[in-house]
């Protein structure tokens, strides 16, 4: 049996390491619960502030965000409370500009782990919130919660982000790469990222049942770091749970930063860095 190790540029295999990964999983978590929810901050028909999230294994994840002041954030934080507590062990928000970390502090966020100079010369914070405990204040906003993205709310936050991240110099520009196994023409592994800020992200590493324990998971990794630090990125990190790889990207160098709890329900997230 020979494996070929091939460079996924047009990333037709996303499909099938996805759902290898999803199969694996399923074996632990069982049916698992996701959705997204998309809520909107309206004062007098005009938009001042969007928040689209993904909820997975049992966590809501804050995604693009936009908002005028800090009341409006507090609108938008309620409504999610009111829609997921109880439901979820909580909401989560990666972020490095100080402001930001300041304002998820007074709405009740509190740091889970910092990622350092991700990117250069900053620390990224995971901030999670299980308390979920609203503010309760009269207001005139009008408020609206969906599980689709309304298209012209949208595209107004992703004119706000992208200022927001003009305006302080942030570079959210992402390179994906993906790497893949083939056992003839029979896809047995892959592993699936991206270049930002710095740094590799490892999103999904797979390999299928039957060719376990032949090194392809490593030659995978191999494959995905030596090109990030070819092109000048000295940094990885990554999230596995209780029943993935941990063990592997420890022997690899990767050390625990964080720990998530019961993400998903009854185990725990680990997440990982290491320089590359």
């Amino acid at each position: 049996m020979t494996i070929k190790y091939i460079r996924d540029a047009k990333l037709e295999y996303t499909e099938d390491i996805s759902n290898g990964l999803v199969t694996y999983n399923k074996m632990f978590t069982g049916e698992t619960r996701y959705e997204s929810m998309n809520v909107y901050v309206l004062e007098n028909d005009k938009l001042v502030g969007g928040c689209h999230t993904g909820l997975g294994w049992n966590w809501v994840f804050i995604g693009e965000l936009f908002y005028e002041n800090q009341e409006v954030l507090s609108l938008i934080m309620n409504e999610l409370y009111k829609i997921y507590k109880g439901n979820v062990e909580g909401i989560t928000i990666e972020n490095y500009s100080s402001d930001r970390i300041e304002d998820f502090k007074q709405q009740g966020f509190d740091v889970q782990g910092v990622l350092k100079d991700m990117p250069i010369g900053f620390d990224t914070h995971v901030m999670c919130n299980k308390e979920m405990i609203g503010r309760r204040f009269k207001h005139a906003y009008v408020i609206e919660a969906m599980g689709e993205k309304h298209e012209d709310y949208t595209r107004i936050v992703d004119e706000q982000v992208e200022a927001y991240n003009k305006k302080h110099k942030i570079d959210d520009r992402k390179i994906d790469i993906q790497y893949v196994a083939l056992d003839q023409e029979k896809i047995v592994g892959g592993v699936s990222g991206c270049l930002a800020q710095d740094y590799l992200y490892v999103s999904r590493l797979w390999v299928d049942e039957a060719y376990r324990g032949k090194d392809i998971a490593s030659n995978l990794m191999d494959h995905i770091e030596n090109e990030a630090n070819e092109k000048g990125y000295r940094n990885c990190y990554l999230g596995t749970s209780t029943f993935q790889a941990k063990g592997l990207y420890e022997k690899r160098g990767y050390e625990v930063k964080m720990v998530i709890p019961n993400c998903p329900k009854g185990y725990e997230d680990f997440v990982m860095v290491k320089g590359i």
